[in-house]
Parts: structure tokens; C-alpha cells; sequence
């Protein structure tokens, strides 16, 4: 292996032209086909949740269920049966939402979890801390 240092000169008579950066079309603002967020009841406010909560679809989540809590209170339930998968960015959103309930005096419970959300959940340790009923214990509305 030569040590030897390559150095090169620029040609004073050539201009510096670099050409322009390629700039790409604007985009669409987001549509979230892969997400659902329906408020079931306002008293007791149940929140059933659906499709994919990762990176793509946490802002929409994030800002359903904070809405919900503003206009409902902070006692909130989670139905996340109908999630078909859920990355850290959905753990991360769970949290927060759990300590902005916490925060306002409320709470956050899921009684209800797809075998997806479920297996995160326990996964995580947190199916404790959302009250997660077992999978064998049948849940009462």
C-alpha cells in the first residue's frame, strides 16, 4: 500500500460548473388508508383502533387520540383488536398518550388487542401497565 498523497490541481481555465441538484415534484398531502381511529362512546370515551400503527400513520394516531381526549376527558379505553401491526413508533405513541391522560388526572386502558398488538404489548412488559386483559379471560363492554 503506497502512502503517497494524490493531488488534484483544477484546471483555472475551466469554470467551476456543477449541474443543479434534480428538485422532486411536491407531494400529496398524506392519506392514511392503513389506519382507522373511531371514537365508539364519549362516556366512557372508547377509541377502537385499526390497520397499521407504525411510522407512516403515528402522526394521525397521535392527533385522533389526543382530539378525543380534549373533547371527552382523559379517561381513555383502546380497542385495538382490529390492529394488524404495530412498530415503536406505535409503543412510543401509547406512551405518550398515557402520560398526557396521566397528566390531566386520567388514564389509559386496553382491554381489547389483536394477536399482532397483543404479542407487542407483552413483548414490551407494558400489557400491565394498559390493563390488558388475557387472551383466555373474556372481556365485559
Amino acid at each position: 500500500m503506497s502512502s503517497e498523497l494524490t493531488i488534484y490541481r483544477r484546471d483555472p481555465t475551466q469554470p467551476d460548473i456543477q449541474p443543479p441538484l434534480p428538485v422532486p415534484p411536491p407531494r400529496d398531502p398524506p392519506d392514511y388508508p392503513d389506519l382507522q381511529v373511531d371514537v365508539v362512546s364519549a362516556a366512557p370515551l372508547i377509541v377502537a383502533v385499526s390497520g397499521e400503527i407504525d411510522i407512516a400513520t403515528v402522526v394521525k394516531l397521535l392527533e385522533e387520540l389526543l382530539g378525543a381526549m380534549r373533547r371527552h376527558g382523559a379517561r381513555l379505553v383502546l380497542d385495538l383488536s382490529g390492529v394488524t401491526s404495530m412498530d415503536c413508533t406505535g409503543i412510543n405513541a401509547l406512551l405518550a398518550i398515557r402520560r398526557r391522560a396521566r397528566f390531566e388526572g386520567g388514564w389509559v386502558r386496553v382491554p381489547q388487542a389483536s394477536r399482532s398488538a397483543r404479542k407487542v404489548l407483552v413483548l414490551t412488559g407494558l400489557h400491565q401497565e394498559f390493563a390488558l386483559a388475557d387472551p383466555e379471560t373474556p372481556t365485559t363492554g
